[in-house]
């Protein structure tokens, strides 16, 4: 969850880098899952782009401030 927006939701890879475009600072860890415990679409973007945002953005177009 996004420390200052906390509507974003952001999903990673346990053993990934965190994603360019962010700091792991602005990130709070909520949850824990095993990727059999995570939707398809997710689990594709998280292979494909490294992480998933919700709502479906990309790391840029998250607030700033």
């Amino acid at each position: 969850m996004h420390v200052r927006h906390p509507g974003y939701r952001l999903v990673t890879s346990a053993d990934a880098p965190f994603p360019s475009g962010t700091d792991e600072s602005e990130w709070r860890l909520t949850r824990s899952r095993h990727s059999d415990d995570v939707n398809a679409d997710v689990r594709e973007a998280v292979d494909r782009d490294g992480y998933a945002l919700f709502p479906g953005l990309s790391l840029s177009k998250t607030p700033k401030s």
